[in-house]
């Protein structure tokens, strides 16, 4: 089965990177995984980060195994372009270069026709060029963002659905894109011709504000309209969205905390915002919706919401301050990623080549494998995964799960997680801890590795396995 994720606009993407974060941990779906982005802004900084992110995923995965003879869950989500062609994005034709009014073409309008649009939009609105989006402009979202039912790629979309796929949409309400693109796309795939597509179970997330924008007076968005928008769209939404049965799910998000103010560009490549917890929030929404069954007709819309663990937080969450059902999905994977990166940031690799479970498959997993492309692409990975995880902890409200490995240096490498001790059962003082346990127990799960594997596949599966003893036995992490 496929889930596709209509991801609108800056949110959209956003909240796709730190999905694709998730599933690089371990976190697992029940669906392939094919992301259709939609944003006009085709230099927005916040999409190229995520589909380089999405690009890098497939090329480290393209390189693993995934069946009865390997227990490794890194990476294993697939995740594929509409096309299979690492082009995540639904193009938009027309929009570059032009204003709003010469894409409506008003001067051919009739005289008429040209003063009913002028009651309809502001001059400002007319003038405004769409290179960048909609500015927060949903009025105009809704205009432009009509045409994307005519696509070539919409189209093959809707070619490939089948009885049993699913689809997902993300989105904002206090913006242009999200707001408008979201009640437009719901409508076409309701009426598509279809039927499977017609009658899919579809969920969608919808982020409320949860961020606040520097002033900029130079700029046409401006934070103080987010709770206006906010408001006009959800009363919209209650009447053309949830209140008409065309939603299987509904998921409502948003942060009545202050966050760090962003710097307020109309779009482009300065629009590149840290990540925020809120979106890993709206990823796990994507989770949640993957792992429901659903029945025919369908029936009222469900909604939902999230609250944490606790009645109250300081400066930063830690797993401790989520739900049970939170951490079962997201605690262990994060975990042993975490401590995987953390091994190979503190493990040079003249220390990894000498070692036991590098020696025996010295072949494979000598030297040459760490200047190899795969590892490479996997330290890439890394990068992008340890910024995310910084952008998150350095945002308001912050998500700070983990210890620094700067701070780490004289302590326990699995000293990762914080509130988590490691413990080491039995009364060996010559028993190993924190990275030279992960050395010895690498040496000890290699023999379990089929012997015909690739490097990059070794690699993975008896990291993998090695982390997953330690979680369970040294974290009483399940």
């Amino acid at each position: 089965m496929n889930l596709y994720i209509f991801a609108i606009g800056g949110s959209g993407s956003r909240v796709l990177r730190s999905l694709t974060m998730l599933l690089a941990s371990g976190v697992e779906t029940s669906s392939n995984i094919i992301p259709i982005i939609i944003d006009p802004d085709m230099s927005n900084g916040d999409l190229d980060r995520t589909v380089n992110t999405l690009r890098k995923y497939e090329e480290i995965r393209a390189e693993l195994a995934f069946d009865s003879s390997y227990q490794n869950k890194f990476f294993s989500t697939y995740i594929s372009s509409l096309n299979n062609d690492s082009n995540y994005l639904l193009p938009l034709i027309g929009t570059s270069g032009i204003s709003f009014d010469k894409y409506l073409g008003l001067n051919a309008m009739s005289q008429e026709n040209q003063a009913l649009a002028k009651m309809l939009f502001s001059n400002a609105n007319l003038s405004s060029t769409m290179d960048v989006g909609f500015k927060g402009n949903p009025n105009i979202g809704s205009i432009v963002l009509n045409q994307f039912t005519q696509s070539k790629d919409f189209l093959n979309f809707e070619n490939k659905f089948v009885q049993g796929d699913k689809i997902f949409i993300i989105s904002s309400i206090f913006g242009g894109t999200g707001a408008s693109g979201f009640p437009l796309i719901l409508k076409t795939l309701r009426t598509s011709k279809n039927t499977a597509v017609a009658n899919a179970p579809i969920g969608a997330v919808s982020l409320l504000p949860y961020f606040n924008l520097k002033a900029n007076p130079q700029s046409s968005i401006q934070a103080d309209s987010f709770i206006t928008k906010a408001k006009a769209a959800l009363n919209y939404y209650e009447k053309n969205v949830t209140g008409n049965a065309t939603l299987n799910d509904m998921y409502y998000l948003g942060d009545e905390l202050s966050s760090n103010g962003y710097k307020n560009c109309d779009g482009g490549d300065e629009q590149n915002n840290d990540a925020h917890f809120i979106e890993l929030l709206g990823a796990l929404a994507i989770i949640d919706f993957d792992a429901k069954q659903f029945n025919s007709p369908r029936g009222n819309t469900n909604f939902h919401e999230y609250g944490l663990n606790t009645g109250q937080i300081s400066n930063s969450i830690l797993f401790s301050d989520i739900s049970t059902k939170t951490n079962n999905i997201i605690k262990r994977p994060l975990s042993m990623m975490a401590l995987l990166n953390s091994y190979l940031n503190n493990r040079s690799k003249s220390h990894r080549t000498d070692q036991k479970w590098a020696k025996d498959r010295n072949a494979i997993l000598g030297k040459s494998f760490f200047e190899s492309a795969f590892f490479m692409n996997y330290t890439i990975y890394k990068d992008f995964f340890e910024m995310w995880l910084t952008e998150l902890e350095n945002n308001q409200i912050g998500f700070a799960p983990f210890n620094h490995d700067c701070d780490m240096k004289d302590s326990d490498g699995l000293a990762k997680i914080k509130n988590v001790v490691p413990h080491y059962p039995g009364f060996n003082p010559f028993r190993k801890k924190g990275y030279d346990l992960i050395d010895e127990t690498l040496g000890k799960k290699l023999d379990s590795v089929p012997a015909n594997s690739s490097a990059p596949i070794t690699f993975m599966e008896v990291f993998h396995k090695t982390l997953s003893e330690i979680c369970s036995t040294n974290l009483n992490i399940q």
